[in-house]
């Protein structure tokens, strides 16, 4: 009787195991596809490092398609650069004294984002340029930018309208994905390839990369084998030492092809 028991367990457990595997392998490949296609995203809707004479330039060429301002720079998904919409100059908005305020109805941020046709996402620049705005950078409107945005409306280049991505949902999205991953690593079977360690600071690589490496490695492909962990599995040594190595490379490269002309985002 208790031989009969057992074998019952044994059949229902079966596909459990099996479904649960299914899940792990499923969610492996939505991570790969939701990465793959931010990093699209990014490519087409990205910044990329401009200047106000080219502004000008292209006002004059009559390929601006549309523009907006912003009041600062800000660190968005996988680590691209993000311009929220500026705020415009109320009736009762008053300036401090020595601060310039743009007229009535104006943005009251100095960084101009605008976009061309036939090129690839939105250029952006401002007075004091955005080579080296790092993390949260902010810059108010200048008599310049105010007469830069005067010049667009004049020309009727439309303002980008408000878009439902600069919500914040994009970036709530994400962060909980990442957290989903990170409780996987920690609370589910002991990774094959590297220790939990090891995974932890490769997410950290730029451009989501670790995470895609990850669930190809430990979701999709190793993961799906029976096996036991590797005996000899990759450190958290490697694992920190690796995430250190390739994103100082990753980000000398970008830089080198932006400087080449390469139009990458930032």
């Amino acid at each position: 009787m208790s031989s009969e028991v057992g074998e019952v367990a044994t059949v229902d457990a079966r596909p459990l195991a099996a479904w649960r595997e299914r899940l792990v392998v499923a969610f492996g490949g939505a991570v790969v596809v939701v990465v793959v296609g931010l990093l699209v995203m990014s490519w087409s809707t990205g910044l990329r490092e401009s200047s106000f004479e080219q502004l000008q330039t292209d006002l004059q060429q009559g390929s601006v398609q549309q523009w907006y301002a912003a009041e600062r720079l800000e660190d968005g998904v996988l680590g691209f650069t993000q311009a929220p919409m500026s705020t415009v100059r109320g009736d009762l908005d008053e300036a401090s004294d020595g601060v310039y305020l743009p007229p009535e109805g104006d943005p009251l941020g100095g960084i101009l984002v605008w976009r061309t046709w036939g090129a690839q996402g939105w250029r952006v620049a401002s007075e004091s340029g955005v080579s080296d705005a790092t993390g949260d950078y902010q810059e108010a409107a200048t008599e310049v930018s105010t007469a830069l945005v005067g010049q667009l409306r004049v020309a009727k280049v439309p303002m980008r309208p408000y878009e439902f991505s600069e919500g914040g949902w994009l970036r709530g999205a994400v962060a909980l994905g990442a957290v989903a991953v990170l409780v996987m690593l920690l609370a589910g079977p002991p990774p094959r390839a590297g220790n939990r360690w090891f995974w932890f600071w490769t997410f950290g690589l730029p451009l989501g990369l670790g995470f895609v490496a990850y669930a190809v490695v430990e979701l999709i492909g190793l993961r799906r084998r029976p096996d036991p962990p590797m005996a000899d599995r990759l450190s958290g040594q490697r694992g920190f030492l690796t995430s250190l190595v390739i994103g100082i490379v990753l980000t000398l490269l970008m830089s080198l092809g932006r400087a080449g002309g390469l139009p990458l985002p930032f």
